[in-house]
């Protein structure tokens, strides 16, 4: 009996242990499967970290390539037809947080490979309304903010191409845009500088050739602009408003021309030269047989150029303001889903003071230090008629046909502004700005947006 109660107690031992033994296997997998399990968990977290960062990045961007036709006969030696890419852009825009934007956009055109935009965006948490701008981007202006890849015709207006060389200015931008109130405005302030090339007496440039040019004065440039936007019921909408540019140049010369070419100041070397306008502008745009809008802007004002002292060797040319106005109207229908059509009438008068008639008649006394100054074909205004044919394939692919039709300014007497020219033969020939000088360009684009 004592002998089966032993056996017994044996086989109880032998059981708890192995339960117990069991019991420790089966914990110390489940610790390991638990230990796995955290590891996923730590990976998924880590990859849905940088998944959350990689949502806060857009990505956009557009190619223009294009054929061009220039039937300009002072190109006769030269191309008059070729392909190029005109743009070539990617822009990325990253939402750090709630409120902050940063914005990069490089151009890998061949011809013009060069920073875009480089901008920070601020937003307010509070009133909504105000946001901080700093950096390089777009002028306030409504041509100049209109983007290349939405625009009806291949090219901004001339007088926008003259007052804004490159569009973009390095500075900063207050904006205002109330939640309830339908009005827009902006406040920059820029170095100035922003597309400008100024010379010295040597002719290389101040800074050197460069993308990017590099403020040479203290000065700042001042822009602003407001538009408001008036809802007309089933009708459309229309939005209208204004933009003033006050700016200054620093003096590189002694004397400075007016563009009546009957007055001459003296100046100092580091004197203020300003260049300032305004302008008024509108948008209409009427839901009426699948869509039409028409839009348009003047501006006027004062515009500047700087010269260069004189050397021992050589005269100095003067600083030179010229008063301007100009001016581009936009009309534009829907053609059903796939087409539209643009035209535009654009006038551009770089020096308001004279007339074709007086072109390379008026004209700067020489004296002993500064070069004579006759007015010249660039006194002439422009008229340019542009039209252009769009089909749409789809949301990112359209092609664009386009003519303008360039006519000048004729100057008042035969002969008195002739340019020489030799074409692809050798043979000479002039052009005489008396008359109309073909300069009508066509332009075949197709555009890939994504």
């Amino acid at each position: 009996m004592k002998k089966l109660n032993s056996i017994f107690f044996f086989f109880v031992l032998m059981i708890a242990f192995n339960a117990n033994a069991q019991e420790t296997t089966v914990s110390e997998k489940l610790s390991t499967v638990d230990d796995k399990v955290n590891g996923i968990l730590e990976r998924l977290a880590t990859d849905e970290a940088d998944l959350s960062k990689l949502n806060k990045i857009k990505v956009s961007g557009y190619i223009q390539a294009q054929y061009q036709n220039f039937e300009s006969p002072a190109l006769l030696s030269t191309s008059q037809n070729y392909f190029s890419i005109r743009r070539a852009r990617v822009k990325f825009t990253y939402e750090a947080a709630d409120g902050v934007k940063f914005v990069l956009q490089p151009d890998f055109s061949p011809q013009a490979l060069a920073i875009k935009d480089a901008y920070v965006v601020l937003n307010d948490h509070w009133s909504k309304a105000f946001s901080l701008w700093a950096g390089k981007f777009n002028r306030p202006n409504y041509e100049v903010e209109y983007s290349s890849s939405q625009r009806e015709l291949t090219e901004r207006s001339l007088i926008i191409r003259t007052l804004y060389p490159g569009e973009r200015a390095i500075g900063a931008k207050l904006e205002y845009n109330p939640v309830n109130v339908p009005i827009h405005m902006q406040l920059a302030l820029f170095n100035g500088a922003d597309g400008l090339t100024i010379k010295k007496s040597d002719g290389t440039e101040l800074y050197g050739a460069s993308n990017e040019n590099k403020d040479y004065d203290n000065f700042k440039d001042v822009m602003a602009r407001v538009t408001y936007n008036v809802k007309l019921g089933n009708f459309g909408g229309l939005d209208f408003g204004a933009h003033g540019y006050f700016g200054t140049l620093k003096s590189m010369a002694t004397t400075t021309y007016l563009s009546d070419y009957t007055t001459v100041k003296t100046s100092n070397i580091g004197d203020k030269v300003s260049k300032s306008w305004v302008g008024g502008e509108f948008q209409l745009f009427a839901d009426v047989l699948g869509g039409l809008s028409v839009k348009g802007e003047y501006i006027a004002g004062t515009n500047a150029s700087i010269g260069f002292a004189p050397t021992a060797t050589v005269l100095g040319v003067a600083n030179y303001q010229n008063k301007f106005a100009g001016s581009y109207l936009y009309i534009i229908k829907n053609l059903g889903k796939k087409y539209q059509f643009a035209f535009r009438y654009d006038y551009y008068d770089p020096n308001t003071d004279i007339t074709g008639k007086d072109v390379s008649v008026l004209g700067y006394a020489a004296n002993t230090t500064t070069a004579k100054k006759f007015s010249s074909k660039s006194d002439l205004a422009t008229t340019t008629l542009g039209f252009a044919l769009h089909h749409y394939f789809d949301d990112n692919l359209r092609i664009t046909f386009c003519y303008e039709i360039v006519q000048n300014e004729k100057v008042g007497t035969a002969g008195k502004i002739v340019d020489s020219y030799t074409d692809a033969h050798g043979n000479a020939g002039t052009l005489d700005w008396s008359n109309r000088i073909n300069q009508n360009v066509f332009t075949l684009r197709l555009q890939a947006k994504f």
